[in-house]
């Protein structure tokens, strides 16, 4: 699975948790109550459908090497029985064929072993009558094509496997991108009209929204500044954050980084000799890396009368 469809099921897993804990705030809101509902449901299909997914063929590959070496086996003792043969008869072509299928069934792609498999089945059959006289008796016979019967009904099996396999990722997929719809549209908006009236659970359900990033970002809040006429990059200074103690450098080129800042709403200060100061109010989501621009207005220069 893609990681960034793992981390979207991270994602709604987490939702339905938020959900599931606060059902009693939307007991008077139909309209909210029904897309909770429908969001719930389409969790427990993902969840199911996620079980299913991937079904391995390990076993048939593992069983399927267990019967070639069996099939090997059994192909050993008919080569006995047609060179025993072939010393009374002198038959040459028939010593030729043998060991040719015996090549192919020894080794190289599994579909060259099974023909050349029912090959020498065939072969054996052809001069039954006379293989006879040496041991290669007609249950031997049926028991080594019963072997070659099973190879290509695991071959079967493992390619329906890996067509539902196929099937289920882009049923899986499909609901997840339904599912992502759903909350844009409609579950977002619903739960951004409880802002005001219940600040926790909006913040727990955006939190959840954010999607965790598997690949490693160094910073947590980056930002450029600029001038606010120019546009240029405004060099050297200070970003505080009036919360706590935490601060960092202006670049040369203009660029601020803040490692590890928590989660939460908080207030930038910009500060620069030459422009006024700024604040910024900024609020940070769990796992959330934020890049940010700042306009800074320059000072105005007085000149000596």
């Amino acid at each position: 699975m893609h990681k960034r469809i793992r981390a979207k099921i991270e994602s709604y897993m987490s939702i339905e948790d938020i959900l599931n804990e606060n059902l009693e705030v939307f007991e008077s809101d139909p309209s909210a109550k029904n897309q909770i509902q429908s969001f719930l449901e389409d969790c427990k299909k993902l969840k199911n459908m996620r079980v299913k997914l991937n079904e391995s063929t390990k076993w048939i590959t593992l069983e399927n090497n267990k019967l070639f070496k069996l099939l090997v086996k059994k192909a050993q003792v008919l080569e006995i029985a047609i060179n025993r043969l072939v010393a009374d008869t002198n038959d040459l072509e028939l010593l030729i064929n043998l060991n040719r299928h015996l090549r192919n069934i020894k080794r190289g792609i599994h579909l060259r072993r099974i023909n050349s498999g029912f090959a020498l089945h065939d072969l054996c059959k052809k001069h039954q009558s006379q293989l006879a006289t040496y041991g290669t008796s007609e249950e031997l016979l049926q028991g080594y094509r019963q072997i070659l019967l099973n190879i290509e009904g695991n071959i079967l099996k493992r390619i329906q496997i890996k067509d539902q396999n196929d099937k289920g990722r882009k049923e899986f997929n499909e609901l997840v991108a339904s599912i992502n719809q759903f909350l844009k549209q409609k579950l977002d908006w619903t739960i951004n009209s409880y802002q005001e009236s219940q600040a926790e659970l909006y913040f727990k359900y955006h939190s959840a929204r954010k999607l965790k990033k598997y690949h490693t970002r160094h910073y947590s809040v980056r930002g450029f500044i600029v001038d606010k006429d120019t546009g240029q990059p405004i060099s050297y200074g200070i970003v505080r954050v009036l919360e706590n103690d935490m601060q960092t450098k202006i670049t040369k080129n203009g660029n601020f980084n803040f490692m590890n800042f928590p989660e939460g709403q908080f207030t930038l200060k910009v500060e620069n000799h030459a422009y006024h100061s700024c604040q910024q109010i900024i609020r940070r989501y769990s796992n959330e890396h934020l890049n940010l621009k700042i306009e800074l207005q320059a000072l105005s220069v007085v000149h000596p009368s």
